[in-house]
């Protein structure tokens, strides 16, 4: 049988309530008759609970039950804080709640209740004392979860609403009926230059131009039995200082009854629209209640996963198709190939021409500025049906289906063409060319990969041979790419034995044909095709990085050398030339380890000459020049080599510090002949000397040129008629000479 609930006088009775709101009950409560107590025992919608004054349980309903889950005879004796979370018990919650109820008669508040399995719901609790002094207390509690999601989420939708309305591009504004706003957006106060308050009521007219103001207040007058306002007016625009005209349209936000309780609008600009003597519907984005922004919340998702799929298949510079859409749309045609081994498909890759030196000189804005260009212009050039992509960097590629081995090249010309064409950077006219490679599918070509790979090597061979040009794929260049990489094996294995061996050129002076420097030059005793000069081993030790560590090789075993002749002939001293290549300056330890070379040979500095060419300040060139600046610091000298052949020889003669300058052979070769070339070595000579340089001709080969050069005042000179790169053992031979024809002299 359920526990009675206490009975007092009738005259002290108070109905008992579920909800804590109404008017004030009585100080305390007082429950005695049948009537009361069947209301309290039965009612499940919410909970009746009493306890004593100790706030153990001795009465609590059906409500208490269900919305609890405690039975009553495992409740009845307990304390009342088994429905406090642990937090509330440990801060002694029901203490406070019941000398609260029995200092004020009441005690309301609404937290986190804990049933019997552990779940919690929010609670609105009502506790009030019974109507006998130390009789204990009653305490309503109601289950109020769902009102206060729906709450949440009604605060969710009203600040979505607002952020979405402040952020419309639009002027928004609400009015009561009969156009009396009430609010205008931030947007409609900047535009025409009213406050907020100024709008307010009809104070929005103000800024319709004067022959328009009747017009818009018929407009409203007719809304009112239609539901809807959609009328044109010019509006002041207050930054321009004048009338533009503007598209009003608003509907009505109706009450449950299908009264209006606002309207909201918005006022958009059709002045070009009125211009043009068209009219383009406008889409009205309204807030209208938490549906309507979960719905907008949904489409504006629906937007990113579209953009998301966008920018997952096309590049987001150029806007072009990207490697993934690229090796997709690769794929599907080599499958339709075999099926049809009559389909034909061709893949074109293309490469920028030193697309690295526009970021250097002009920065990667003005590289980006480039590759959208060169993106516009593939465009023009591919045809339909053709897939288009930027694989990444400088790299772009075509796929050309169903054309014939001339329709393709005749795309690579065309692409040529219009790369070539001359565009602006940065206020500076540029000219950029490309190197395309060809390839037709075959029936090696299974993938995508192996389609891509002969194209990038027919790319490669077209480099070799120039900028500007295309390379048709054949099976030899696969060939030679298999020994290019045989030939990086090869390096490799080459710098662990130790096959790397240092030849010798004297350089001699002028005049009395004394040897007065050495160059170190670096061959390759490979054990398959005997002695490898550089120009067989170099471009391939720079793609693979090896050229550092052959680099300091030939400089630590050099510099040796050099120490033990000078030891054996104290009456020579000449100069150490070692060349460098641009990846050894740019490294940013090189200067320490030169240094290190040289304290650990013992041999002077100044008599360590580095050779350059000026390919090295092409990438990076800021860098480079510093290296060079730590290298003289050290005392090292640093020679320009090949000089004369390139576009800016003079320049970096003024920007970098230089010691000598080796003019090149090419310049030697051709004075016999020519007239011209006779100048120019007299202009590099006497340049040389006015900057206080050291001249060295390189290249020389017979008498007539020993002697022009000599006429031109040239201090040193190097070649085949002084002397052929040898051993080391036969420049000690030719050393031991020179020594003994001195001592003799």
């Amino acid at each position: 049988m359920r526990k009675q609930v206490p009975a007092t006088s009738r005259s002290s009775r108070q109905p008992a309530g579920p909800a804590p709101a109404g008017p004030a009950p009585a100080s305390h409560v007082s429950v005695g008759d049948d009537l009361l107590r069947l209301v309290v025992e039965n009612a499940t919608d919410f909970a009746v609970i009493a306890t004593d004054a100790g706030g153990r349980v001795n009465v609590w309903n059906v409500g208490a039950e269900r919305l609890l889950g405690h039975a009553e005879h495992e409740i009845v004796g307990h304390a009342l804080d088994v429905i406090f979370t642990p937090e509330d018990r440990a801060a002694g919650r029901l203490g406070r709640e019941m000398r609260r109820a029995r200092d004020e008669g009441r005690a309301e508040d609404e937290r986190w209740h804990l049933r019997r399995d552990g779940s919690r719901f929010w609670g609105a609790g009502l506790m009030m004392p019974l109507a006998a002094p130390g009789a204990g207390f009653v305490k309503i509690v109601r289950d109020r979860t769902r009102e206060r999601l729906d709450g949440e989420r009604l605060r969710d939708a009203e600040r979505q609403s607002r952020t979405l309305i402040e952020g419309v591009p639009h002027l928004l504004w609400r009015s009561c009926n009969r156009g009396n706003w009430t609010w205008a957006s931030p947007q409609w106060c900047g535009y025409t230059g009213q406050s907020q308050e100024d709008s307010h009521g009809l104070g929005w007219l103000r800024v319709v131009h004067p022959d328009d103001q009747a017009h818009a207040v018929r407009a409203w007058d007719e809304a009112q039995p239609n539901g809807a306002l959609d009328v044109e007016f010019r509006v002041w625009h207050a930054a321009a200082a004048h009338w533009v005209w503007h598209h009003t349209r608003s509907l009505p936000v109706r009450e449950a009854d299908g009264g209006i309780a606002e309207w909201l609008g918005t006022t958009t600009d059709i002045q070009s629209l009125k211009e043009l003597q068209g009219r383009q519907e406008t889409l009205l984005a309204e807030a209208r209640h938490h549906a309507r922004a979960l719905e907008a919340e949904i489409g504006q998702r629906r937007l990113v996963e579209a953009e998301l799929l966008y920018k997952a298949f096309h590049d987001d510079l150029t806007r072009l198709h990207n490697r993934p859409h690229f090796i997709g749309r690769l794929e599907a045609a080599l499958e339709r190939r075999t099926r049809d081994a009559g389909l034909r498909c061709a893949v074109l890759f293309l490469d920028i021409d030193r697309f690295s030196l526009v970021n250097d000189s002009l920065g990667h804005g003005a590289g980006d500025t480039l590759l959208v260009e060169v993106g516009r212009r593939l465009r023009g050039c591919a045809g339909p049906g053709t897939t288009l992509a930027r694989l990444g960097g400088d790299e772009f590629a075509l796929l050309v289906e169903g054309a014939t081995t001339a329709d393709v090249t005749g795309v690579a010309e065309a692409i040529l063409g219009a790369i070539r064409q001359p565009l602006w950077l940065d206020s500076q006219e540029v000219f950029v060319s490309c190197s395309i490679g060809v390839v037709e599918a075959a029936a090696h070509h299974r993938t995508p990969e192996s389609l891509l790979r002969d194209a990038d090597i027919a790319m490669y061979q077209a480099k070799r041979h120039g900028a500007g040009r295309y390379a048709v794929f054949t099976e030899s260049m696969h060939d030679g790419a298999v020994e290019a990489l045989r030939l990086q094996t090869d390096l490799r294995n080459a710098v662990a034995r130790g096959e790397f061996v240092l030849h010798y050129q004297p350089i001699r002076d002028a005049a009395s044909s004394a040897i007065v420097a050495l160059e170190a030059l670096v061959r390759w005793r490979h054990p398959r095709r005997g002695l490898v000069a550089p120009d067989g081993f170099i471009a391939a030790a720079e793609e693979s990085g090896l050229i550092r560590e052959i680099g300091r090789w030939v400089l630590r075993e050099a510099c040796a050398q050099m120490v033990a002749w000078r030891r054996h002939f104290p009456g020579l001293a000449p100069t150490l030339s070692v060349n460098t290549s641009g990846a050894e300056l740019r490294d940013p330890q090189f200067a320490q380890a030169t240094r290190d070379v040289l304290a650990d040979s013992g041999i002077d500095p100044r008599s360590v000459q580095i050779e350059v060419t000026e390919s090295v300040f092409l990438h990076q060139p800021d860098l480079a020049g510093a290296t060079l600046g730590s290298l003289r610091a050290l005392g090292v000298r640093v020679a320009l080599d090949d000089f004369g052949t390139g576009y800016s020889s003079l320049s970096y003669l003024d920007r970098y510090p230089m010691d000598a300058i080796k003019i090149d052979r090419s310049f030697v070769a051709q004075m016999p002949t020519r007239p011209r070339s006779v100048a120019i070595v007299h202009t590099i000579v006497a340049l040389g000397r006015a900057m206080g340089l050291d001249i060295v001709a390189e290249g020389v080969e017979d008498e007539h040129q020993l002697r022009v050069l000599r006429d031109t005042g040239c201090a040193a000179v190097q070649g085949y008629l002084l002397g052929r790169p040898m051993p080391a053992n036969d420049m000690t031979h030719l050393l031991a000479r020179e020594s003994g024809h001195s001592k003799q002299g």
